[in-house]
């Protein structure tokens, strides 16, 4: 598979949710998958981006609940710091594919 991809590949979140579960997919089947950008590898994914916007959406949910720090960490909330380790996972998974031992295996078909 080849795609082409330029600068902040994942800046909406609606299209960094389409990329990363394609990684995943791509990762658990051995995919080959061929990269052609004008940027880093570690700039297609806005790590810096994602973890501002997941403390501001923690904010603008603690300000809406009335919480306090210590009450929103005490609570299993989805503060968007979820979203925040799946880019850092598929950007590992990115550079994981990257090397040799990875193009070495099979692809695997799931069914």
């Amino acid at each position: 598979i080849n795609a082409e991809y330029g600068e902040a590949v994942v800046s909406t979140q609606s299209t960094g949710r389409r990329f990363i579960v394609m990684m995943d997919i791509f990762y658990d089947r051995n995919v080959k998958l061929i990269i052609s950008s004008d940027v880093p590898l570690h700039d297609i994914i806005c790590l810096q981006d994602a973890d501002q916007k997941a403390k501001d959406e923690l904010r603008m949910l603690m300000d809406d609940l009335k919480l306090t720090m210590e009450e929103a960490k005490s609570m299993s909330l989805f503060t968007g710091e979820d979203e925040v380790f799946s880019q850092k996972r598929a950007l590992s998974r990115l550079t994981e594919m990257q090397c040799a031992d990875y193009w070495d295996l099979p692809h695997n078909k799931h069914e």
